[in-house]
């Protein structure tokens, strides 16, 4: 069989130069896929990061909407410390009316919100509200967590009453820094918190309110590689 030029293969320069092209068209299209895969999982991190402050908000507008009013307990219904806050709220539970004790703070794992159980008679909210008044800082064994948001590195609270003897605001920080002030509880750890000036105070123009006391919070949350915080204000029964 005689050998004819034309029927010569490859040689291995050019099956080396088809390699080369092959290898970087193939280098380039995987970069781009992982580009995209990454940018997906990016996107979806955040998607759900800032579900979870949507939630967030939503979840203490509603707390601070159903806020008791002073004369409902004969007590004062929120109390501050230096890393947590606490109110009293309405619940309803199977068409009953009750109430709740909610808190926000801050916890090694992040911004936590805590639940009591439903409290169905004055008595039995005294009770396990009387703790919390003594140290809003303690967490009790009976409150659940509700929510968490590992982002969360920081909370600010503020109480907002016209009551004129209430000058009491709660500033809990978890992994940034701190301005020295004054502490709202004594003997209570966490961050430093600033007492409220006495002009933001809020009074009522309402003369039917004239012997109630308004009251409300102010929240400013950090959160994680964030330049601005979160930052909210509601009084009982409406949100600023």
């Amino acid at each position: 069989m005689k050998f004819h030029p034309d029927d010569a293969g490859f040689t291995l320069v050019e099956v080396l130069v088809a390699l080369i092209i092959m290898a970087v068209v193939g280098l380039m299209a995987w970069r781009g896929m992982d580009a995209m895969i990454r940018g997906r999982e990016t996107i979806d991190r955040r998607s759900t990061q800032d579900a979870g402050y949507v939630q967030l908000v939503r979840q203490f507008e509603r707390d601070c909407q159903e806020m008791l009013a002073n004369s409902e307990l004969g007590v004062k219904p929120y109390a501050a410390g230096t890393k947590n806050i606490w109110w009293v709220r309405r619940y309803r539970l199977d068409n009953i009316d009750a109430w709740m004790i909610v808190g926000f703070g801050m916890t090694p794992a992040g911004l936590q919100r805590w639940t009591s159980r439903p409290l169905n008679g004055r008595a039995d909210a005294l009770t396990v509200w009387q703790a919390i008044l003594r140290d809003p800082d303690l967490l009790s064994s009976e409150m659940k967590v509700s929510l968490e948001i590992p982002e969360v590195v920081s909370q600010q609270a503020q109480v907002l009453t016209s009551d004129p003897s209430a000058t009491q605001a709660g500033q809990g920080n978890q992994g940034a820094p701190a301005t020295p002030a004054t502490p709202t509880t004594p003997g209570g750890s966490g961050s430093p918190t600033t007492a409220t000036p006495p002009g933001t105070q809020t009074t009522s123009t309402d003369p039917a309110e004239k012997n109630e006391l308004l009251n409300g919070i102010t929240m400013s949350w950090g959160l994680k590689n964030m330049p601005f915080p979160i930052t909210r204000s509601c009084l009982a029964g409406t949100s600023l």
